[in-house]
């Protein structure tokens, strides 16, 4: 998230950010009519003076979505609305900023109304109630990001392996990052979840060959046993009750998008949770 700020957003912006104070937060809401709505992601960031709180709302996105602009006003406003009911700001005093960001990696060109000001007719003498709410696309697929990479910016690198067709290619840029991030035992975590994607998504079935890079030495070739016992276990003592998933559905739903995210399978998800595959489908 720091290099996604760093290297994609405002340089002004970003330098000011203190990266340490970087937090993931709540994204699920529940209006006032008690219709669930669901955000893919929220970070939280103190900015300037550290008095300053930046939210940053990420969408994923792999198709084009035309009804984006309502989404994410929608989802600005719940956001705001959930920060005043549980006492974060108050209702009297000014509003955080939000910067809304949607990383977007389908095929096909990104063309939905980034503002949706460009969706609202409104005539002149009424022009000053039409709102103005921009969203930020960042299109991983056609980036620019060599520059990036080169200095070792962990989201460009992501977003140049999803650029990459080519097997030899895709290998070597992955041998290099894995490269840096042995480098920094604190990266040892992501270079797990680097393996599992570059594994289960990048790889095409003529790849089936290809060694994963982010495997290449023996001591990773073991670790990647024990993280998969790990996550099973971990899986086990979380979710595992009599054979089911107790608790409320936004808590099932963030444990099973864990899991998932891990790189477990539907069929190894129900088999730790006992729940049906068509109910985790849902949730997830």
């Amino acid at each position: 998230m720091a290099d996604l700020i760093s290297g994609f957003l405002h340089p002004e912006f970003a330098s000011a950010c203190d990266f340490s104070t970087l937090k993931r937060c709540n994204g699920s809401y529940v209006t006032d009519d008690l219709r669930e709505r669901e955000d893919d992601l929220i970070w939280s960031v103190r900015y300037g003076d550290r008095t300053l709180v930046i939210y940053l709302l990420i969408e994923f996105q792999s198709a084009p979505d035309p009804t984006m602009p309502i989404r994410i006003m929608s989802y600005m406003a719940l956001l705001w609305q959930d920060l005043i009911r549980t006492g974060r700001i108050s209702s009297r005093g000014s509003l955080p900023g939000i910067i809304p960001i949607v990383l977007y990696n389908g095929e096909s060109t990104w063309d939905v109304p980034t503002d949706i000001s460009e969706t609202i007719l409104m005539p002149d003498p009424l022009l000053k109630f039409k709102p103005s709410v921009p969203y930020l696309v960042v299109d991983e697929l056609r980036l620019s990001v060599h520059h990036l990479v080169e200095v070792r910016n962990l989201a460009a690198s992501l977003f140049g392996l999803e650029q990459l067709s080519g097997s030899d290619d895709l290998f070597l840029l992955g041998e290099r990052l894995n490269a840096w991030m042995r480098k920094n035992p604190n990266l040892d975590s992501m270079r797990r979840d680097f393996l599992i994607f570059f594994e289960n998504t990048l790889k095409t079935d003529e790849d089936n060959n290809l060694p994963n890079p982010f495997s290449g030495d023996p001591m990773l070739q073991e670790r990647v046993k024990r993280w998969k016992a790990e996550l099973r276990a971990e899986g086990e003592a979380k979710g595992k009750v009599e054979g089911k998933v107790e608790g409320k559905v936004e808590e099932r739903r963030t444990l099973l998008r864990r899991m998932k995210g891990f790189g477990m399978s539907i069929s190894e998800i129900a088999e730790v949770t006992g729940l049906p595959e068509e109910e985790i489908r849902h949730l997830i």
